[in-house]
This record gives C-alpha cells, sequence and structure tokens, in this order.
C-alpha cells in the first residue's frame, strides 16, 4: 500500500519504520523537512501546515492512505480538506479537536458533561485572574489556553508566585489561561483509538522525569480495566457523542492526562496524538496489525474487526537520556536484544519489555550500562534503580 504520514516527529519516523518492517510492501513517504529518506520511507519536502500540498501530492501520486501524526496538520484542517477529496485519512477533523487545542473549550465541555476535573477558572484578562487566585486554595496550576505551538502549565505555591506567573503567560501573547487546583498525583496517560462510534483502549502508562533522565512504564498498575470501562461509558462516549454536536465525528487518536485522588479518576486534558516517548511504548507491546487498525478505524469497521487491541502480556519500561550521557558510538537505531531505541534532538529512547515491570528496568540497566560512558549518570541510574527494586 502506498501510505503518506504527514508529520516530521518522532511518532512520524517510528510509525513509518513500524508498518516497514510489518510489510516491506509497504511504500511510504513522511512529510519531513529535516531528515532524509531511508530504507524505511521516502522524505517529501512539504511544511505540515501547507495542506493544499499535501493534498496535490496524495492525488498525484495515488497515495491509498494517509496517517496524521502532525498537530499543526490537524488544526490546520487536514482531515477537512481530505474528506472533500474522498481520501481516507487517520486524524480527527479539525473542529472536532478543538478540545485537544484549547484548555478552556476542553474545561468547559468536561463541566458540561460532568467529567470530574479539578476546580479550574477561565481567564482572559490579568486582573480578574489575579483576583481569582487571592480566594483559592494552593497549590494552584496554571496554564495557556491555546497549546499550540508549545503547552505552557506551572504550579505555584503562593499567591505571590502564581500572580507573577499570570503576568508572565499574558505577556507570552496568551489571550487565554485556566487556573486550577493542583493534584500531587503523579499522572496518568491513557490511550484511545475511536472511530467516532466505538474506542478501544491502546495503552496506560506512567511517567517520571528528574534532571538527568525520563522513566516511562506500561501497563500503568493504577489503572484497573474497571476503571477504563468506567472512562469509556463515563467519559470517552459522552465526549464522542458531545462532539457530533458541533463536528463530524471524531476518528482517531485520544489521550488522556489523568489523576487519581480519593479513588476518583480527575481529567486534566486531552490529546489528539502520542504525547513524546509514548508512541515506542505503545508499538513495544502492540500484537494487533497496526495498518489494518488504522484503516479500520478510518472505515468505521472499528468494532466490526477489533473486540480489542492485542497486545503482549509482558510490562514495557523505557528511559530517555540525553545524549551527551550516552557512547554515541555504541548507539544502535534497531532493535538490540529486545531493546528498541530511537533518537529525537537531543534524546535517546531506550524501551524493553519482560514478564514483571522490575524485570524490564533490571534488563535495560544492564543495557545502559554498556552505553554510557558517564560514571555520574551510571550511578544515579544504578541508584534509582537498586531503590525500586530494593536489591
Amino acid at each position: 500500500m502506498k501510505i503518506l504520514i504527514a508529520g516530521s516527529d518522532l511518532n512520524a519516523r517510528l510509525l513509518a519504520q513500524y508498518l516497514k518492517l510489518e510489510d516491506n510492501n509497504n511504500d511510504i513517504f513522511l512529510t519531513d523537512e529535516e531528515h532524509s529518506s531511508c530504507e524505511f520511507y521516502t522524505t517529501v519536502k512539504i511544511k505540515e501546515n501547507d495542506i493544499a500540498s499535501i493534498t496535490d501530492f496524495v492525488k498525484y501520486n495515488q497515495i491509498e492512505f494517509t496517517i496524521v501524526t502532525s498537530p499543526i496538520a490537524i488544526i490546520n484542517g487536514i482531515a477537512d480538506e481530505f474528506k472533500k477529496e474522498g481520501f481516507p485519512v487517520f486524524a480527527p477533523y479539525a473542529e472536532a479537536a478543538r478540545i485537544t487545542y484549547f484548555n478552556s473549550i476542553a474545561k468547559k465541555i468536561m463541566y458540561k458533561l460532568k467529567i470530574n476535573t479539578p476546580k479550574f477558572g477561565i481567564f482572559d484578562r490579568e486582573g480578574l485572574a489575579v483576583e481569582y487566585i487571592r480566594k483559592v486554595k494552593f497549590p494552584v496550576t496554571i496554564e495557556n489556553d491555546f497549546t499550540l505551538p508549545d503547552r505552557e502549565s506551572y504550579t505555584y505555591t503562593t499567591f505571590s508566585k502564581a500572580k507573577t506567573g499570570i503576568q508572565k503567560i499574558f505577556e507570552n501573547n496568551n489571550e487565554k489561561i485556566v487556573i486550577e487546583s493542583h493534584i500531587e498525583e503523579q499522572p496518568v496517560y491513557i490511550y484511545f483509538i475511536t472511530d467516532g462510534y466505538n474506542a478501544l483502549p491502546l495503552v496506560t502508562l506512567e511517567k517520571t522525569a528528574d534532571d538527568n533522565y525520563i522513566q516511562i512504564n506500561a501497563p500503568s498498575q493504577k489503572i484497573s480495566e474497571e476503571m477504563i470501562i468506567n472512562i469509556l461509558q463515563k467519559i470517552i462516549y459522552p465526549l464522542l457523542d458531545d462532539i457530533t454536536k458541533y463536528s463530524d465525528m471524531y476518528v482517531g487518536i485520544i489521550g488522556l492526562k489523568v489523576k487519581i485522588h480519593n479513588n476518583s479518576v480527575f481529567v486534566h486534558e486531552f490529546y489528539n496524538s502520542f504525547q513524546n516517548y509514548d508512541f515506542q511504548v505503545f508499538l513495544s507491546l502492540l500484537k494487533d496489525n497496526l495498518l489494518n487498525l488504522l484503516y479500520d478505524t478510518v472505515n468505521g469497521s472499528l468494532a466490526d474487526n477489533h473486540n480489542y487491541i492485542k497486545t503482549i502480556s509482558d510490562y514495557s519500561y523505557s528511559i530517555i537520556l540525553n545524549k551527551e550521557y550516552v557512547n554515541s558510538a555504541t548507539y544502535d537505531n534497531i532493535e538490540d536484544d529486545n531493546i528498541i531505541s530511537s533518537i529525537d534532538k537531543e534524546n535517546y529512547i531506550y524501551t524493553t519489555t519482560a514478564p514483571t515491570v522490575n524485570k524490564a528496568k533490571e534488563k535495560l540497566l544492564e543495557y545502559l550500562s554498556t552505553k554510557t560512558d558517564k560514571d555520574i549518570v551510571k550511578q544515579l541510574i544504578k541508584e534509582n534503580f537498586e531503590k525500586e527494586l530494593k536489591i
């Protein structure tokens, strides 16, 4: 199949590689101005916001299926334009995806649908926002409304610091901000795939970070099957139904950032694609045919052909390290002893799987000991793992 991936991020490159390894007959193109063509895909020098040129490329090169990982392309209406042309595309419509770009819209819809979310306020004037924080209980989290090009999110414990934070966000040309009560628990990320009618869970994961590395493990041990069913019934399906009141159906990936507090799930925000480094975790666990899964979703036959997403029964564990901590001469961009590795800007991302999270961590620790020549980082990682594994 001739496939175009509209995107240039790590997710796009991982997807292209995975689909090529899944079926070598797939002919894959990538809209990427920075990277060169390789054995897995051919790059096409088109900007992600140039929807007309992307549409022409699909038309004149007889592309059979387009998969969009670029948030820029989605917000610029690539799915809307492709619908006019009759081209199959895996991406939500721009209007349907508003909940993933505007915090204010997401919060208002959650309030209307009675979806648990931290207490919040939405403000378009600095003075009103400052008056609001005079009356709230700290800590609070302050975020920009429109999340492109960057999501700004800061947590403050005092009025004076929060006031300064409000001023800074408005000075960055943000027209609105969202202020919400801060929940201390670590977030959990949950991803679903949906054809607008039905939805299936893809993966749940937890992510922690410090100054030296990021760790991700999946599936999350904080999320039970009962919780997933509850999230589908009380969050995902009401949300999909509501979207159809002002847009065509939401088709694609819908991710949630949640926190679990007092046995209740609180939703913080929505995503229209996998966040940084999360896609590699999902791919490490996937057993299903990914191309068939995406194509069935676009065709509206997700539930007809998939009762659930087939995954391995193991746990996945990832660590993301800055390049300066890794001996580049030893880097492998291939699967090595069940270790998946990739490069994203300044970071190396390593992922492995094992029957338990601890076994996966032990395996990756041993592998990384051959890849990093920075003693201080090796010691930091070792101490972290020893504490968690109680060695």
